[in-house]
């Protein structure tokens, strides 16, 4: 196992236990944000500089308001000199808590755009193919697609598009060598 997937997992067995999954998710989240934001903090937190000590302190005020596992999993991560994994051991665990609490990502491009009485439906029958309980869609337009819908879930693409058809009908033509 990696080690994104080690701190991963047992950040997210501490937040489930302290019932913190998705504040911990927000709270790294604007902490990220703001490492992007602040060249200061940047050097700060993967600097290397500061005494562990000092650093854990710094931590816990700038933390403040955070949930703890927030907190020890930022001091976790300093004290071990793994800062730099921070953005994608955030990822795992936002695909950890997704998948715990049944929610599915699932990305739509459609010709035009959707209303959203169209849109509760799509999530509708979404869920019930998907057996999750919750949908979460992000919509694209593309007018190239002339219509229908291309869907991407779970590393997954389904191609439902008028375009996509027409370029599998042309590709089965040039297989039998008929264009």
């Amino acid at each position: 196992m990696s080690a994104v997937s080690t701190y991963a997992e047992a950040l997210f067995e501490a937040a489930r236990e302290r019932d913190e999954l998705e504040e911990v998710l927000s709270d790294l989240g604007e902490f990220v944000d703001a490492l992007h934001e602040s060249e200061e903090l940047r050097l700060f937190f993967f600097g290397g500089q500061v005494p562990e000590r000092q650093k854990r302190r710094a931590i816990d005020g700038l933390t403040e308001g955070m949930k703890t596992s927030s907190t020890n999993f930022l001091k976790v991560l300093g004290d071990n000199g793994r800062e730099e994994i921070l953005e994608e051991v955030l990822a795992r665990y936002e695909e950890l808590v997704k998948e715990y609490l049944g929610r599915v990502e699932v990305g739509v491009t459609t010709a035009i755009e959707l209303s959203e009485d169209q849109l509760d439906r799509l999530k509708e029958r979404l869920g019930g193919v998907l057996e999750s309980r919750e949908i979460i869609l992000e919509t694209n337009v593309d007018p190239d697609l002339i219509g229908g819908a291309v869907f991407r879930f779970g590393g997954r693409m389904m191609d439902g598009s008028i375009r996509g058809r027409l370029e599998s009908l042309r590709e089965g033509m040039l297989e039998r060598s008929v264009v």
